[in-house]
């Protein structure tokens, strides 16, 4: 999909550009995570992570796939990123974004039991 808003694209670019988001953003492709698990896997200090990862909900280049609330009544959120790849090309003069949103596996199965039902 290519992403055409503008305010959008700078987001996407700067988050790939900054090693932080960057890995947060690596880091939640295959899985949704915690701010705390990101912070621990890659090494980034916890509130320069919650930050980030504030930025880049801001900019819906991450999402929150769930909320938990624990037995004690805490509760925090399971991350991901919106994308699982993006290029970026130069054409005439213009900067061009495309990406492939990161489908939830729930998804991806259930478009798969769809497909079979419709092949019947």
């Amino acid at each position: 999909m290519e992403i055409t808003d503008p305010a959008r694209t700078q987001s996407l670019v700067q988050g790939l550009a900054d090693e932080y988001s960057r890995k947060i953003l690596l880091s939640a492709i295959p899985a949704a995570k915690s701010v705390e698990d990101m912070s621990r896997e890659n090494d980034i200090p916890l509130s320069t992570c919650y930050r980030r990862v504030h930025e880049l909900l801001d900019a819906q280049i991450l999402v929150v796939e769930k909320i938990i609330v624990t037995p004690d009544g805490k509760k925090y959120e399971l991350l991901r990123s919106a994308f699982r790849a993006v290029s970026i090309s130069f054409e005439g003069g213009v900067m061009k974004v495309d990406a492939t949103v990161n489908e939830d596996v729930a998804e991806k199965l259930r478009r798969l039991w769809l497909s079979m039902r419709v092949a019947k």
